[in-house]
């Protein structure tokens, strides 16, 4: 059975609310790998996953790795990265300890010395504190884990934490991002697109198919936009009707935030990216509604966006 290792960053700081946002992330790795998750303090152990690559997607996880568990007796941990060091081709290596249980009779700093050495004596690999080819982990806690690969997650807060948000979703890649960044921030996403009955829904399809992959099973609000759009067109003026397009979306947007109980609507707004997009715009249309809105981009240039 594959033993994986989740470990979590940002969590780790939210001292009393660390219990919740521990539990959050633990339940959504069960839902998306269907294993048995176990929390301990400063890490999640997953057993019997089969789909690792999913953790890559899961905001709140910032690395995870396969490891072997042992019980923590010194002689069994030398052993476990002896073996390790031996399935690697790599000529230099370094030991990176970790002792979370202090009953454990070596520090970190000695493991990393004298399991260092004891590698050192059994392979011939040099050590190589700075650039080493091969990084042998060892934690200590109720169990020992040795391991050597870690593979990066998205970081942030697991989704759901921070509440239900409406995002707008257009075409483009400045919405996406921002449906993305705000899931990194614990947020679960409705999505919303206004839509003229063309073959553009299909792509918008296509983005939310990838943005579940972040959050799980989502759920998508396709609004037939065409017929408001021609009634603006007859009776306001050209340099206005993109205005009030917007405004009307932002309303339609409230409706459907207070129907799911949500806390508030995200859009993919870049201040004077575009001409909608200026100070007076874009206070113009977010006048319409009372709700709170979120533009996680509104300090970045299309490059960075993108």
């Amino acid at each position: 059975m594959k033993i994986v290792l989740v470990h979590y960053s940002e969590i780790g700081t939210k001292k009393d609310n660390r219990g919740y946002f521990e539990r959050k992330l633990a339940e959504n790795i069960h839902n998306t790998l269907d294993a048995k998750v176990e929390r301990q303090r400063g890490r999640i152990l997953v057993r019997g996953a089969k789909k690792l690559d999913a953790l890559k997607f899961l905001p709140g996880v910032h690395s995870y790795s396969v490891v072997e568990e042992i019980e923590p007796k010194f002689e069994k941990i030398k052993a476990a990265a002896v073996a390790l060091a031996k399935k690697s081709k790599a000529k230099t290596f370094r030991i990176t300890a970790q002792r979370s249980d202090k009953n454990f009779p070596h520090t970190s700093m000695e493991l990393n010395k004298q399991v260092g050495a004891e590698v050192w004596k059994k392979t011939k690999k040099k050590v190589d504190l700075h650039n080493p080819e091969l990084e042998i982990f060892i934690e200590v806690a109720q169990k020992a884990y040795v391991y050597s690969q870690k593979e990066k997650g998205p970081d942030g807060l697991p989704v759901g934490s921070a509440g239900k948000v409406v995002c707008l979703l257009s075409g483009g890649i400045d919405s996406p991002v921002a449906a993305y960044r705000m899931m990194t921030r614990g947020c679960k996403i409705i999505f919303v697109h206004f839509h003229n009955y063309d073959p553009f829904i299909a792509k918008i399809k296509d983005l939310v198919s990838v943005l579940s992959k972040y959050q799980g099973r989502s759920t998508a609000y396709l609004v037939p936009f065409k017929e408001v759009q021609q009634e603006i067109i007859k009776k306001i003026d050209p340099k206005y009707r993109m205005i009030l397009y917007r405004r009307l979306m932002m309303k339609i947007s409230e409706e459907i935030m207070h129907k799911e109980n949500a806390k508030g609507i995200v859009t993919g707004d870049s201040l004077a990216q575009v001409a909608s997009q200026t100070l007076e715009n874009i206070h113009a249309i977010y006048d319409a509604i009372d709700a709170p809105i979120f533009s996680p981009l509104i300090g970045r240039g299309k490059i960075d966006i993108i």
